[in-house]
């Protein structure tokens, strides 16, 4: 990437730490979300509290104002056909300083009418595009600008042919979908919010087909299966201390129903946040253990692994199960034991992350794999199981509801089980919508819940500060609160930047009760269970997902305690559909159907703001898209031209890789 102009080995190496490594990783970094920044609006027709684009002449030349140590204020004044405005930088006195008197500009920011000012806002010459159109917003690190990114990528657009397309050209006129070259163009710099979403169409369709595709190839080879005797589950179900749901009843049966037949168990169990899914699971792998088979069950993070483990090991140990936990921080004597002990039948059950497929471990007679919310891996987990000569029964299990029909055709090459109701102990939690100007009272409030001996979390929608965005980061509301509560209680925070050791050890001092309160962007969505936190404070509620924020609100209730969510609304947004339907809504199913509903055919992928990811793309629920990428997988396979179809038989080892990397690492 040196041959580009202006990338030099420094710039080299921050592209490499954001895994850009050459020019065809540079094209498939996409954006975190895109910007508005089209519409032209007159100072007297802007919209107040909303980031608007405006043309105007600067009046008077910049002036700075110092106050306090190291603050500043500098003030323009600028016009149009309908008025005047203050144009006002807080702790940057340089920029402004290039905009020359009686030249027009284009400007991008808030306006707050009761003041007649626009706040920080981004300005360019009339003939940049840096301002008026669709903008990408891109995660950059320190070291590299969002505008010396876009030049860079601008460059390698404008000289470079990406890849040929590894879909044929017949299935991208049957399906209207565009050229790959042309796809990446459009998402880099769109000129039209329709071109947009036809390229983000395009786009998610190729990574679900290659999906979907070494799915099924996988499935048609691996055709062995496991036959279980049937055993009585009373036993074990009468010594729980509570009763099963009649849904969870049902979801048991068909578990037990493949698990009895001539058949191989590939089955994904979908049910609400707290619908009792663990449980279920942990039946299941009675059954295989009591068939003498060993049972493995993988969460995502080390501390949920900690929490399945805690929670069931002396229920099982009643039963003569025995489990173990393997994560990074086990001890290299426990590991050798626990290696050992394995290869020698001699754990039931084991616990851990995906360090469960790390080459050292063998499971000695493994007879089923439970998979918490990572069904994503799937078929890459019964790869290297495979290879490891086994080939057991698959449960997977996700807390993300979605209605029946849409998880038919996203799931198609998976049995199916929805457990649709929640236990009647729980209290439903109270929720309320708010604005930010309401703050100094919802924090009095979580005082109040910690004075009472109650936890608190603190959700933002950033991690930092963007130098083009006014919502809220975890950095600066935990300075914030620090300056708010000065040191009256104990706060702390958690963003997916944090090195694992860092996130392990903050999550399990708040799970132990040592930290009060927990600042966090939505990495805590999947957590662990804190039965003492009873507050939730989402900031910017509307920048989140509808089944997004049920999922985050789900984190608390847990315990015996009345559990309450605070959704704060970003200015001009206390009206939002999707926030007063979260606020009376708690169940999941009607959330998903909600937000299915909400998005609408126009704008399904959520093309006004988000960007399009590997992390998000998973998060899309659009019947219509998964019988598109079923449809093309269908051709592909039946046709067979994907044998010969060396640009897709590389996408495809390409994701196995990927995967492997996920789940070894």
């Amino acid at each position: 990437m040196t041959d580009i102009k202006g990338i030099g080995p420094k710039k080299q190496a921050k592209l490499n730490e954001m895994g850009i490594y050459d020019i065809g990783g540079y094209i498939e970094y996409l954006q975190r979300y895109y910007e508005d920044r089209s519409n032209l609006v007159y100072i007297e027709n802007s919209v107040d509290g909303e980031k608007q684009y405006f043309e105007l002449e600067i009046a008077n030349a910049a002036k700075t104002y110092f106050f306090k140590k190291n603050m500043s204020i500098t003030r323009v004044v600028a016009k149009d056909d309908t008025s005047s405005i203050n144009l006002v930088w807080y702790n940057d006195r340089f920029s402004p300083q290039s905009l020359k008197i009686g030249t027009k500009y284009k400007f991008f920011g808030k306006i707050d009418k009761s003041k007649k000012q626009i706040s920080n806002p981004l300005f360019s010459k009339l003939d940049d595009d840096y301002i008026g159109g669709i903008y990408p917003i891109y995660s950059v690190i320190k070291g590299l600008s969002r505008k010396e990114f876009i030049q860079f990528k601008d460059t390698i657009l404008d000289n470079t042919k990406i890849r040929s397309d590894y879909l044929p050209e017949k299935i991208l006129e049957q399906e209207n979908l565009v050229d790959i070259n042309d796809m990446f163009k459009i998402l880099h710099r769109p000129d039209s919010y329709l071109d947009l979403y036809k390229a983000k169409l395009s786009y998610v369709t190729r990574q679900l087909v290659v999906e979907h595709l070494a799915n099924k190839l996988f499935n048609n080879i691996d055709n062995s299966y496991i036959k279980h005797k049937a055993i009585s589950l009373t036993p074990y179900t009468e010594s729980l201390d509570f009763e099963l749901t009649q849904s969870q009843q049902q979801v048991l049966s068909e578990i037990s129903y493949d698990m009895y037949s001539d058949k191989k168990m590939n089955r994904i169990v979908i049910g609400d946040v707290g619908s009792g899914k663990t449980i279920v699971a942990i039946l299941s792998a009675i059954i295989a253990i009591k068939n003498g088979y060993q049972v493995a069950f993988m969460a995502p993070t080390e501390l949920l692994s900690i929490q399945h483990h805690n929670n069931f090991k002396s229920y099982l140990n009643k039963f003569d199960i025995r489990s173990e936990l393997l994560i990074g921080s086990t001890s290299t004597k426990d590991k050798r034991s626990i290696y050992r002990d394995l290869q020698n039948n001699d754990i039931d059950i084991l616990f851990g992350t995906h360090a469960l497929f790390q080459e050292k471990l063998e499971f000695n007679n493994l007879g089923l794999v439970i998979t918490d919310e990572q069904q994503r891996f799937g078929v890459y987990q019964r790869k290297l199981l495979s290879e490891k000569g086994s080939s057991p029964d698959i449960l997977l299990l996700s807390a993300t509801p979605i209605p029946r029909t849409l998880a038919l055709t996203m799931y198609q090459d998976l049995d199916l089980s929805i457990i649709d109701t929640l236990p009647s102990n729980r209290k439903p939690i109270e929720s309320f919508l708010v604005s930010e100007n309401m703050e100094r009272r919802f924090l009095k409030f979580a005082v109040k819940q910690i004075q009472e001996g109650r936890q608190v979390y603190v959700v933002c929608p950033r991690v930092s500060d963007d130098e083009d965005s006014d919502v809220n980061s975890v950095e600066n509301i935990y300075k914030r609160y620090k300056k708010f509560f000065e040191g009256r209680i104990r706060i702390d925070y958690i963003h997916g930047q944090l090195d694992v050791e860092s996130k392990t050890r903050k999550q399990q001092l708040f799970a132990n009760g040592d930290i009060d309160m927990l600042i966090a962007t939505s990495i805590i969505e999947v957590g662990i269970d804190v039965k003492n936190a009873n507050l939730m404070i989402i900031y910017n509620a509307n920048y989140f997902g509808l089944s997004q924020l049920h999922q985050l609100r789900g984190r608390i209730g847990r315990g015996n305690y009345q559990s309450y969510c605070i959704f704060v609304a970003s200015d001009g947004k206390i009206e939002d559909e999707k926030l007063k339907f979260i606020e009376t809504n708690n169940n999941g199913f009607e959330i998903a159907r909600k937000d299915l509903e909400l998005r609408g055919a126009g704008d399904r992928f959520g093309v006004f703001q988000s960007g399009f990811t590997s992390d998000n793309m998973y998060e899309i629920y659009d019947e219509d898209l998964y019988s598109r990428v079923n449809r093309i997988v269908m051709n592909l396979f039946e046709d067979k031209s994907y044998e010969s179809n060396i640009e897709l038989k590389k996408q495809i080892e390409n994701k196995m890789l990927e995967y492997k990397k996920i789940i070894l690492n």
